[in-house]
């Protein structure tokens, strides 16, 4: 009752009140939990990065099977996952902006924030890597090279992990005339009897099938994943496909009764597909050309399924707010844009630290969403200039409003 009371209070010291509760009950709170979700993942998977066999900025001297075996499930649909929310994120600030505002919104929340890390975040990360690699400086001298603008690994400037925003960005604003057209009469009618017609229970399943012609096409010329946007059309194409599938069923709220009855197929369909790419994975066959192709199948079916699982589950159990949710979501990119850089210059200093791998990756992984936090409450969350930078919106409540309803709200806990 309470907080009952605390949020009438809220409703009740502004004029905006009444249009900020249709909001909330409006608001997706499943796919704000996913994105919280996904991202606290993505957190623990490159603090997981130091103790792999794979190569990675600084290394553990010694490595984790059963971590790797962790890994590569949730290597996965992890950023796929992360795709599709923001093209379903997308959706609703069209809803809400005309296509100017669209763009400056854009600018603000992904341009900005990747030119602010570009140059004050990742550095420390990739000085503490060339330290790692054997190179002597100060962190003032390697500046100096930041400066050069020379690309990584060759130079030492990078976008590091914060590659996920450039992507989203040119994926927001080549999309506006598709998705503009959706919007309209005639578009919502069409993506409408698309959704109806290809929507169905196991239609929805084969949804995979243009990520997997776009995997067979492309992986063969780039096998890898660049993150580097200009050279990486094999990951730029499938991650595209799977940020127009997040516009195109956050458009159509019937579909989503459909993932959510099929959330145990999709889960089980997951489980079954994952277990044959785990013996792919460890096996040292040597496929054809055709079973390859066989495999991305496989491996684009799989990533669907993940995703089917998540939404379905999330759907059933997740649409729902709480106070957690509301910090959580709006901490979790300042949380993102930070975390790796503290993961690896605390990781930098743990690596000859005389304990086993699970205690140090726990250290590692806790003093990782630590940092994050008190950065994030010491120099973010209050800080109007660095809101903006961290990709925020300025917090333009006034104070003697908060003091206000603070005291609203205390007044009433007081009198139950």
């Amino acid at each position: 009752m309470k907080s009952v009371a605390a949020l009438i209070c809220f409703f009740q010291s502004t004029e905006l009140g009444a249009h900020m509760e249709n909001a909330k009950l409006q608001r997706r709170y499943d796919l704000d939990w996913l994105r919280v979700i996904a991202f606290s993942i993505l957190i623990l998977f490159h603090a997981g990065m130091m103790f792999n066999t794979w190569g990675w900025h600084i290394k553990n001297k010694e490595t984790s099977e059963v971590l790797e075996y962790i890994m590569i499930f949730f290597n996965q649909w992890r950023m796929p996952l992360l795709f599709f929310i923001s093209g379903a994120a997308v959706w609703f600030a069209l809803e809400r902006y005309s296509t100017r505002r669209f763009i400056a919104e854009r600018n603000k929340r992904l341009l900005l924030p990747l030119v602010f890390g570009m140059f004050v975040i990742i550095p420390p990360q990739v000085y503490y890597e060339r330290i790692f690699q054997g190179q002597t400086h100060s962190f003032g001298e390697f500046y100096k090279t930041v400066l050069q603008l020379l690309p990584y690994p060759e130079g030492n400037f990078s976008w590091h992990h914060l590659w996920y925003i450039p992507y989203i960005f040119v994926f927001s604003l080549i999309t506006i005339p598709l998705f503009r057209y959706l919007k309209s009469e005639n578009g919502k009618i069409k993506l409408g009897r698309f959704i109806d017609r290809f929507g169905g229970n196991s239609f929805i399943f084969l949804w995979f099938v243009p990520i997997a012609i776009s995997e067979i096409t492309l992986r063969p010329f780039w096998p890898n994943n660049a993150n580097n946007l200009l050279d990486d059309w094999a990951q730029f194409t499938s991650t595209l496909i799977i940020f127009c599938y997040g516009y195109f069923l956050a458009s159509h709220p019937a579909i989503w009764t459909t993932i959510e009855k099929n959330r145990f197929r999709a889960l089980g369909l997951g489980i079954v597909t994952v277990s044959i790419l785990y013996v792919m994975w460890y096996s040292d066959y040597e496929p054809t050309n055709f079973e390859y192709a066989i495999y991305r199948s496989l491996r684009s079916l799989n990533i669907w399924c993940w995703i089917l699982t998540a939404l379905g589950f999330g759907k059933r159990y997740l649409n729902l707010n709480s106070p957690f949710l509301k910090y959580a979501n709006e901490a979790v990119y300042p949380f993102y844009i930070l975390h790796q850089t503290i993961t690896v210059v605390l990781g930098f200093y743990l690596i000859n630290w005389p304990i086993g791998i699970p205690l140090k990756f726990f250290v590692l992984a806790s003093g990782t969403f630590l940092g994050c936090w008190i950065i994030y409450e010491i120099l973010i969350k209050r800080n109007n200039l660095m809101r903006i930078f961290f990709g925020l919106k300025a917090d333009k409540t006034p104070k003697h409003l908060a003091l206000r309803v603070e005291q609203r709200a205390t007044a009433s806990y007081q009198t139950e």
